[in-house]
């Protein structure tokens, strides 16, 4: 169990803070209005009212002490999250992940002390675009620029042959790391080259994003 803090709680941050604690997690909840604040109750471990712009605020709940990671969502509001992110990196957070809204915005959270930077608006923009492309696909997660985990329905082809025989990492550079049975729960976890696909299969392979057309 980690034990995390989210300031801001937008729709995004919210959001983290809710399925952080429902996967047990422990989760301090930060936001200035109140609403919002009340809102969070029975979705976190604690949710408090504070302008985490105050040094003194996030010195007293302990943010650089007792939490493994401060998540960071204050929309477009980048004089705040700057000054919020600076704070959390001068009491020693050990670990920063701040939601950007430009380009600009994430690279100077990434100067000021941010460990990680994100841009879910442009993430899910993608993932999307990705699985638009690609008719078998059902999920797709960016891995660096070129390359991506997706889960695909099994091409038609495919069927009845062993990975062995489709030799995917000869031909598109692919890799499956794992199987599923479509509407079922059952995994097998890096599948041996002897494993025979089926219809049923929902395969995750690691591709270049090039290989997936």
């Amino acid at each position: 169990m980690a034990r995390i803090a989210v300031i801001g709680l937008g729709r995004f941050g919210a959001h983290v803070a809710r399925e952080a604690f429902h996967h047990g997690h422990e989760v301090l909840a930060i936001g200035i209005d109140p609403e919002a604040v009340q809102r969070m109750r029975d979705h976190a471990t604690r949710a408090v009212v504070a302008d985490a712009r105050d040094l003194d605020r996030l010195r007293a709940l302990r943010l650089g002490e007792e939490f493994d990671a401060v998540v960071v969502s204050l929309g477009e509001n980048v004089e705040a999250s700057a000054l919020i992110v600076l704070h959390l990196r001068e009491l020693g957070a050990a670990r920063i992940i701040a939601k950007a809204g430009s380009d600009d915005h994430g690279k100077l959270l990434s100067l000021i002390g941010a460990h990680e930077v994100l841009f879910p608006e442009r993430e899910s923009a993608v993932r999307l675009a990705m699985r638009l492309a690609a008719k078998n696909l059902f999920e797709y997660l960016p891995l660096g620029e070129e390359h991506g985990v997706e889960e695909i329905a099994t091409p038609a082809r495919f069927v009845g042959r062993s990975l062995a025989e489709l030799a995917l990492p000869d031909r598109y550079g692919s890799t499956v790391l794992a199987v599923r049975k479509a509407g079922g729960s059952e995994v097998l976890v890096n599948p041996g080259a002897d494993y025979v696909v089926s219809a049923e299969d929902l395969l995750v392979v690691l591709a270049p994003n090039e290989a997936l057309q």
